[in-house]
């Protein structure tokens, strides 16, 4: 009886605190930089992670990107935008030979209080890593459960140089003019997770 009640109670523990697995086919990360002249956005894939929720609160979140997949969507001409893409494969960029994936894994997790339907409800801090490098990361976070299904939306800003990338960037290389890129850039994660 004792071994049933045991059993029992890890069960019901296993169910509040349910890990799901993310749906890379169902999971979008998207990126933006911008630069003097205008700005260039693409997809990345997902390619693993999960998301944890106890009592349907949000209590942990890894998100694994498949660097060497990375798009450029703005640029229509296929030959320069395989060219473009191609360097942001590079060394001079993400070096994805050397590094084939980036990873967000939350260390902190903290509801919103007061927040209207629809609109964050966490802040999000954790472990940025890009090119090997891990540096903080502080986001808020849109979470909800959608009939079994996991679903967090967020936006997080980070600074690229800080991950090795300084390529034309106007912190490290003065004078470049109009060629200056941005250090900042966006990436909005739309993960979905059973």
């Amino acid at each position: 009886m004792k071994s049933i009640f045991l059993g029992l109670s890890l069960l019901t523990a296993t169910l509040l605190h349910a890990q799901s697995t993310i749906d890379p086919a169902a999971s979008k990360v998207m990126w933006t930089a911008t630069k003097v002249t205008g700005d260039h956005t693409g997809n990345v894939p997902v390619k693993s992670g999960t998301i944890t929720a106890k009592d349907g609160i949000l209590t942990g979140a890894e998100v694994v990107i498949d660097m060497t997949g990375i798009t450029c969507l703005d640029i229509e001409s296929e030959g320069t935008n395989a060219k473009f893409v191609g360097h942001l494969k590079s060394a001079d960029f993400f070096d994805v030979e050397n590094h084939a994936t980036a990873t967000f894994l939350a260390k902190s997790i903290v509801p919103i209080e007061g927040v209207s339907p629809g609109k964050p409800n966490y802040t999000v801090t954790g472990d940025l890593t890009i090119k090997g490098i891990t540096k903080p990361n502080t986001f808020n976070c849109l979470f909800w459960m959608d009939n079994g299904t996991a679903r967090a939306a967020a936006s997080l800003i980070f600074d690229r140089t800080q991950y090795d990338i300084k390529y034309r960037s106007g912190t490290f290389i003065p004078d470049l003019g109009d060629k200056v890129i941005q250090d900042e850039v966006s990436l909005t994660f739309d993960v979905s997770a059973k």
